[in-house]
């Protein structure tokens, strides 16, 4: 699951290896690119520590350039020109494809033929982007002209964009049961209403990789989600507090909580940590007492815990769970990739077991509405 947090970063979920010995043939990858002449061009495999170089090559006076496509596992691949120039591509062996672009910018102007789930996933990315790019316009125009009411514009554009991924999401994965790039599209599902397509997909998966570990971990996730599905009670959990005291999860009710798990050596979670804080003074003092963001550490010891606590000063409620991974509240919530958060209500039942990150704008606004019910 630790693999997948580290994809989820990239902005894509999943690589899947597969099981036919047809996947170790060796295809090619034509490609020509303008203003690149003489440049290098790389061919790279997503992998937990970075990137590893499968081909080189340079390009001719035209940009003409050609690759082996030595893929032996159908997985998410990368064609590189520059440290941000990046073509994300999902190949297996034996394809042949065929690339063009702008080697400036080849993310926003590549066209690839020869793999339909590169293909797909070409679709699936330009989309989020076109859709993006129009609603960062109308927010730099709006702001322009009625800069006091920015940030109200702000949350209804960030609802656009949520609901806007989402129903797109949905047609996309219903339509793309069978091919691996339905899993990038899952991460802009709402989770809570998406249930019954996602376990589609999950079967679907897993008839066409059964043994494959990262199917296996999405099996898992969705094993996860379903144990506390929305309208569920909240399990009941005791922390110890940095008073010493211990501290009960039933104890917020009649309050919204927004749970982020998190850890003192987990750099994805300190990362989202500075939304958090933004978050939390965007809100009245009347929000502060209908919303509380509960930080649970399961660092493995209580000094590394207060330590970092005390370097962060993140505004809230803070509590610890002995035991770390193996520790009763990470196994009553399933959790086995950092950060997760965990999205409850007023009535103390579950509102999404895998909420969305603090950086999403999207979030704010969610905790506003079941603030205000």
């Amino acid at each position: 699951m630790k693999f997948i947090q580290f994809l989820l970063v990239l902005g894509v979920l999943f690589s899947i290896q597969a099981c036919s010995d047809k996947n170790k043939e060796t295809g090619v990858i034509h490609g020509k690119f303008t203003n690149a002449n003489g440049i290098t061009v790389y061919l790279q495999r997503i992998v937990e520590n970075g990137e590893e170089n499968l081909d080189s090559t340079k390009t001719d006076g035209d940009g003409n350039f050609t690759l082996k496509n030595n893929a032996n596992a159908l997985d998410y691949y990368m064609v590189r020109t520059g440290p941000a120039n990046v073509i994300y591509l999902v190949l297996k062996g034996g394809e042949t494809i065929e690339l063009s672009g702008d080697a400036k910018n080849i993310e926003h102007s590549y066209t690839v033929k020869g793999s339909e789930d590169s293909e797909l996933l070409k679709e699936l990315r330009q989309f989020e982007k076109n859709l993006g790019d129009s609603l960062n316009q109308v927010y730099a125009t709006f702001r322009e002209e009625n800069p006091a009411r920015k940030d109200s514009a702000g949350a209804v554009l960030q609802r656009c964009y949520s609901e806007t991924m989402a129903s797109f999401s949905k047609k996309f994965i219903d339509k793309h049961l069978t091919s691996i790039v339905s899993l990038s599209a899952t991460k802009f599902l709402n989770q809570q209403t998406s249930i019954e397509l996602m376990v589609k997909l999950e079967n679907s998966l897993s008839k066409q990789f059964p043994e494959n570990k990262y199917v296996q971990d999405y099996k898992a996730l969705m094993s996860d989600l379903q144990k506390l599905p929305p309208g569920s009670e909240a399990p009941e959990i005791k922390l110890a507090s940095p008073a010493g005291e211990q501290l009960a999860l039933s104890s917020y009710r009649g309050k919204v909580v927004l749970i982020d798990f998190w850890a003192s050596w987990c750099g994805p979670c300190r990362q989202q940590f500075p939304f958090s804080k933004q978050m939390h003074e965007k809100l009245t003092e009347e929000q502060r007492k209908k919303i509380v963001f509960l930080y649970i550490s399961i660092d493995d010891t209580q000094e590394a815990w207060k330590k970092a606590m005390e370097q962060l000063q993140l505004p809230g409620e803070h509590g610890w769970s002995e035991g770390g991974w193996n520790s009763k509240v990470t196994q009553y919530f399933g959790i086995q990739a950092i950060p997760r958060y965990i999205l409850i209500g007023k009535d103390g039942k579950m509102v999404d077991a895998n909420a969305k990150r603090p950086s999403d704008e999207f979030v704010l606004s969610q905790l506003l509405k079941l603030a205000d019910k």
